[in-house]
């Protein structure tokens, strides 16, 4: 008897937790319909945005609040299921403001839409020709200076919305010359703000390099040490050009007669040479236009030395003995 009755009370237990389970799932599914839950649901969008307007990012999803008459209808029901759209059609310049429509799985009723209305704005597309301005940066070498730039091309055709360009006059490359003592070339890609395009990518810029010293042309003296080989005579050394450019300020200028050419060794040279011969730079200029010449070097053989012969007797044709006619004439007189 007393383990008949142990078996009874185990199943009394089991029809009891099973009662109880049948209760809660027929008080939720029957007296309390009115559970909630919320996803996160894609913003697609959907008709035709004008060719010539371009319109700002969109959300990437929305909010959505669906209730179900039961625990049991919510349950599988997945963001996917949902379907929020946008309509672009017939969008006006400026800023729109178009309702987020939403469909729910049949059964679900949507309580909340998260924003239930998006703000579009519309830019008009357009083009803008701008000049290019180069700005110089930094300074030349001193006695040089940089003259206005030359840019190719200097106008550029821009693309990108009437907001975006509206304040844009032109646009600026900075280009450094920070010590040039010659032309600045550059080839720079055109700074566009983000969102803009240009027709042209790359412009070439050319900023000319003068000297702003004066100068003076001044005559050119090669300098040697050495001589040809002994049967060898230097007949001359000349520099080509003779002259060049020296630029200096006016009181150095004033000091100088010549230019003279680095040391040319012509120890032992047996015929006619020719050297590319670098100019020495004296204290105080800046430059020398050109900075080095050529020095042609001449030589001879020299002559060999003779003993002079000495002077023959010439017959008189009036005595082709060729007798002393000193000695006739004596003769004659006594």
């Amino acid at each position: 008897m007393i383990r008949r009755l142990k078996l009874s009370n185990k199943t009394m237990l089991l029809l009891s937790l099973a009662l109880a389970i049948i209760l809660w799932l027929y008080v939720n599914i029957v007296h309390n319909p009115g559970r909630e839950q919320e996803f996160r649901v894609a913003l697609d969008t959907r008709g035709t945005i004008p060719q010539d307007l371009i319109i700002s990012e969109l959300p990437k999803n929305v909010a959505v609040r669906v209730q179900g008459k039961n625990i049991i209808q919510l349950s599988g029901v997945r963001s996917q299921d949902f379907q929020a759209t946008v309509d672009l059609s017939n969008l006006q310049e400026g800023v729109n403001s178009r309702p987020v429509q939403v469909t729910a799985p049949s059964g679900l009723q949507v309580v909340q839409v998260n924003p239930v209305r998006v703000e579009i704005k519309a830019d008009r597309l357009i083009h803008k020709q701008l000049p290019i301005i180069a700005a110089i940066k930094g300074e030349a070498q001193y006695g040089y200076t940089a003259l206005e730039p030359v840019i190719e091309p200097n106008l550029v055709l821009v693309h990108g919305t009437a907001t975006q360009l509206k304040n844009i006059a032109s646009i600026t490359i900075n280009i450094d010359v920070t010590g040039a003592t010659q032309n600045v070339e550059r080839v720079q890609s055109v700074p566009l703000p983000t969102g803009l395009t240009a027709t042209t990518e790359k412009v070439k810029i050319l900023v000319p390099v003068t000297r702003s010293l004066p100068y003076r042309m001044l005559t050119v003296m090669p300098s040697y040490t050495g001589n040809p080989e002994a049967n060898f005579q230097l007949v001359r050394v000349i520099a080509q050009p003779t002259n060049v450019q020296v630029y200096a300020p006016e009181a150095v200028l004033d000091k100088l007669e010549s230019i003279s050419t680095e040391t040319i060794h012509i120890e032992g040279i047996t015929k006619d040479t020719i050297k590319d011969v670098p100019l020495q730079l004296p204290p105080g200029v800046v430059d020398l236009i050109p900075g080095r010449v050529e020095v042609a070097i001449q030589v001879k053989p020299k002559q060999p030395v003779t003993e002079p012969e000495p002077p023959k007797d010439t017959p008189n044709k009036d005595n082709p003995e060729g007798a002393d006619e000193t000695k006739q004439t004596n003769k004659g007189m006594e």
